[in-house]
């Protein structure tokens, strides 16, 4: 019976919603049922949000505490997290305060620190090219050279081989051993302040005291922190 009352509709006309009439126009377009249900559902969602936003705010307790008040702050009607301020220790660092031990620190320190005073020892030859000037060297009828500078005659560098192409090469590996050094240099005191915060690190950890040192200053990028300890009468 239900299947032949289906096939009867197939032909029926089809009821539409009417348009908002001609002398209404000027209102809109008029409003149809799906637009009514959207309305209605969104109207009921908000008010039952607002219900029970008002119950939770008669139940609260008015000494409750979350770390969120003191973490949030409230702009413009918008609550946003505050930004934790960033640890003052760059990337290597972290790394090697995590994987490392101290052990290895100060070993690494002091290579770092033998080659430096090697490279130093080395600079006064890679100086002594940069004192000379490029002067032009005259004959006497055959006899030796005349060099205007003593220590150019004693390190041979009056030869004619040693033209501007050598003089070049020479410049550009003293900028290149000047900035090596540099660099070890600046690895050198990384590494020191490393090992400095690894011995305060392992001192808060491995201190017997009952009371807590004192943070005299905070650490930085460039220095650890340094705590002051209570005296404590040895037995």
């Amino acid at each position: 019976m239900s299947s032949f009352k289906n096939a009867s509709k197939v032909n029926q006309k089809v009821h539409r919603e009417r348009h908002q009439p001609a002398d209404r126009s000027h209102l809109g377009l008029l409003e149809k049922k799906k637009d009514y249900k959207f309305r209605a559902d969104d109207y009921n969602k908000k008010k039952k949000v607002i219900k029970h936003l008002r119950n939770a705010a008669l139940d609260r307790n008015p000494d409750e505490f979350y770390f969120h008040m003191i973490n949030s702050e409230k702009r413009e009607g918008v609550h946003f997290e505050k930004k934790k301020p960033d640890s003052e220790a760059t990337v290597q660092q972290k790394k090697l305060l995590e994987n490392k031990t101290l052990n290895y620190v100060a070993m690494k320190r002091v290579v770092e620190e033998k080659k430096i005073q090697k490279m130093h020892s080395e600079m006064h030859l890679v100086d002594a090219v940069g004192q000379f000037k490029r002067n032009h060297i005259r004959f006497d009828d055959g006899e030796q050279a005349e060099c205007s500078s003593n220590s150019v005659v004693a390190l041979g560098l009056n030869n004619s081989s040693l033209n501007d192409y050598t003089l070049n090469k020479l410049m550009r590996q003293k900028v290149e051993r000047y900035q090596e050094l540099s660099r070890r240099i600046h690895r050198k005191k990384e590494l020191t302040v490393i090992q400095q915060k690894m011995e305060i690190a392992q001192a808060l950890k491995n201190g017997r005291s009952t009371t807590r040192p004192k943070l005299v200053k905070q650490e930085t990028k460039k220095t650890a922190a340094v705590y002051q300890w209570k005296y404590e009468r040895k037995r």
